[in-house]
């Protein structure tokens, strides 16, 4: 759950590890937007810092863009994130998380940096405007200046979106056309991609370090989406329930079952005392009984886990997710820690529950045990 949430919004939603922006540039919708925009000198400076970083794989721009797009005069609202294709494209590559079956989240043409009059659009957006790949549109803005702005642009593509909030709204435009509309060099907030995503603090530490007077925003990708932390909570708090129930079920279980075992042993237990067992050792004799079946459920449920996960990678069967706007496949990631530490407890538990009933036997006197019947 929390693999694909981190692995949707970094990749398949384009947002990077760490997002640089200007202070309070992050969702301004003023009127004076270029003064919460960072300039390409400032945007030189970032990617100095990312070409000096080995942790750093890229530094990416990225350029807000809002209007209208009309074709054969319809006309509607749009908004978009511009970025340079083969930066995108870099990035986008690496999401294993929300893809359809075929791995194909486009119909049409590639969008290159060498297309620089293309646009996709999305699915929504095509119904609602009748538009078709090969249409040539108008793009329609507010440049910085207060004038008004259009730029001719061809519809190479039709592009999946994961967010349905988006499907009418959205569209992907070259960096260089959204610069041309809103007659600039400057960016909305410059992204970085890491190559690893645990070094996702270490860098971002650095980079306040690096830049301690600049009155900039550095985000992680956690602080960007509020869905994964919210998400994280809540899940946790489930998951925390489920794994509460569980140990007490299986802790229950285990002392009826060796409640039972003591019952049927006792003449076995006094036996085992006359001929000099202590009562420490019927309590480990029960103990590692107890254990021994608790490695084994737990073995036993680790193969069935992988087997069950193997089966789904196998078949690839596809569901719809509640806020997405595609069918995607449906995927099992296995965390080797998460199953380590949740065997381990288990059979901590089982190895527990048996001290209560082995107590209770070894506590008998060895003239009652052997005569019990």
């Amino acid at each position: 759950m929390f693999a694909s949430i981190q692995d949707a919004h970094i990749y398949e939603q384009i947002n990077g590890h760490i997002q640089i922006w200007k202070k309070d540039g992050r969702g301004y919708g003023g009127m004076d937007l270029e003064a919460h925009l960072l300039t390409a000198a400032e945007y030189e400076e970032i990617q100095r810092f990312a070409e000096n970083d080995d942790r750093v794989e890229m530094a990416m721009r990225m350029l807000e863009v809002a209007g209208k797009v009309d074709y054969e005069g319809n006309s509607g609202n749009f908004m978009s994130q511009a970025m340079v294709p083969s930066e995108k494209d870099l990035i986008h590559q690496r999401s294993t998380a929300l893809r359809s079956k075929d791995g194909q989240f486009f119909e049409g043409q590639a969008i290159t940096d060498e297309t620089d009059y293309a646009i996709a659009i999305t699915p929504g957006m095509s119904s609602r405007m009748k538009l078709n790949i090969d249409d040539q549109v108008v793009l329609i803005s507010q440049s910085l200046n207060g004038q008004m702005n259009a730029e001719d642009a061809v519809v190479l593509q039709v592009l999946d979106v994961v967010s349905q909030a988006l499907d009418n709204l959205y569209i992907f435009m070259p960096l260089d056309i959204a610069q041309r509309l809103y007659d600039t060099d400057s960016v909305s907030c410059v992204r970085l991609l890491l190559h690893n995503d645990d070094d996702t603090d270490a860098v971002l530490a650095s980079l306040k370090q690096a830049f301690p007077d600049k009155d900039w925003e550095f985000l992680a990708w956690y602080d960007v989406s509020k869905l994964y932390k919210r998400t994280k909570k809540m899940f946790n708090v489930i998951f925390g329930l489920v794994f509460a129930i569980i140990a007490i079920i299986v802790t229950m279980s285990v002392l009826n079952t060796i409640g039972m075992a003591v019952i049927e042993r006792t003449r076995e237990i006094g036996t085992l005392r006359a001929i000099g067992l202590k009562r420490p050792g019927v309590i480990t004799l029960f103990g590692v009984e107890s254990a021994l079946l608790g490695i084994i459920g737990a073995l036993c449920g680790l193969i069935i886990t992988y087997s069950f996960a193997y089966l789904v990678f196998q078949i690839a069967p596809e569901w719809e997710p509640p806020v997405t706007a595609r069918s995607v496949v449906w995927e099992i990631r296995l965390v080797p820690v998460y199953l380590a530490i949740t065997s381990v407890l288990l059979i901590i538990f089982t190895a527990l529950a048996a001290i209560a009933p082995a107590r209770r036997a070894s506590k008998k006197s060895i003239v009652d045990s052997l005569g019990h019947v």
